[in-house]
């Protein structure tokens, strides 16, 4: 059986779980990563992608929302003034040579009124984050710098990003088979009540084709405007579920075994 059909047979077949029994270990440990890989792709890669589509990319952001500015000699230039007032938030950008913000101390009092503040000015910024100011002037910095330098850091942000990426997926299949250990534990509790003799490895096996459903809907979820409470329980008491029924119809197949074979015995 290939790995797309039991990837459909795991969400409704239930009858299909003893047959995934039968699969190696590195097959069910497959499956694990491309249903992860599933997921990645709708939560995160297809927003990306339509991110990147709408904007143009990070080059095209950088030309529309980037003024031109130079920052040489220790002076920073840019065209256009910028102020930003909102939620505890001031963000003010305004590099006229006539203009002084003054010192970090003498807008102690102005500076408490937020919770984050970034002035930046000709000479230097000030930022505040919590209780935490920093006061910097550029001509400590050494540094000169303008917009089309920025342009040549694109093809960086993109490794990054990619190097990101990686990262998101590895840390999510790993959350994914611990995820999978607590689905097991839960179901050899129903195992034993049900009277189905199988051992921790088999349903965790089991366990693997059963978070495809979950992640499924988890994936859909994700794009709702609102947040379900206790979602993550809901989530898990799903694969569980599946877990019970699949074990419910593996006992149904144990039983009706004898009655197919006294009948064959009668027939002949």
């Amino acid at each position: 059986m290939n790995i797309f059909k039991e990837l459909v047979l795991s969400v409704y077949s239930y009858g299909s779980y003893k047959e995934f029994l039968k699969n190696r270990r590195s097959k069910v440990f497959g499956f694990g990563l491309m249903l992860v890989l599933l997921y990645f792709i709708i939560t995160i890669g297809i927003p990306y992608l339509m991110f990147h589509m709408e904007t143009g990319g990070y080059g095209a952001m950088i030309e529309e929302y980037v003024p031109d500015f130079e920052l040489e000699d220790g002076y920073l230039q840019i065209d256009e003034v910028f102020e930003y007032d909102h939620n505890g938030t001031y963000f003010y950008v305004d590099t006229d040579q006539d203009l002084d913000f003054g010192s970090a101390e003498e807008l102690k009092e102005f500076l408490d009124d937020y919770s984050q503040v970034i002035l930046v000015g000709r000479e230097k910024y000030i930022a505040k984050d919590g209780k935490d100011i920093v006061e910097i002037f550029y001509e400590d910095l050494r540094i000169e710098y303008c917009k089309d330098d920025l342009q040549e850091f694109v093809p960086f942000a993109y490794v990054a990003t990619v190097l990101i990426m990686i990262c998101i997926y590895i840390w999510d299949v790993l959350l994914f088979f611990l995820g999978v250990v607590i689905v097991a534990l839960v179901a050899m509790i129903s195992a034993s009540c049900m009277k189905v003799d199988l051992t921790f490895g088999q349903l965790y096996m089991m366990g693997v084709y059963s978070r495809t459903l979950p992640l499924l809907i988890k994936a859909l979820v994700s794009f709702l405007p609102i947040t379900i409470p206790g979602f993550f329980i809901i989530n898990f008491a799903i694969s569980v579920m599946i877990l019970i029924y699949a074990m419910q119809k593996m006992k149904e197949a144990q039983l009706q075994k004898p009655l197919e074979f006294h009948s064959d015995d009668d027939f002949s």
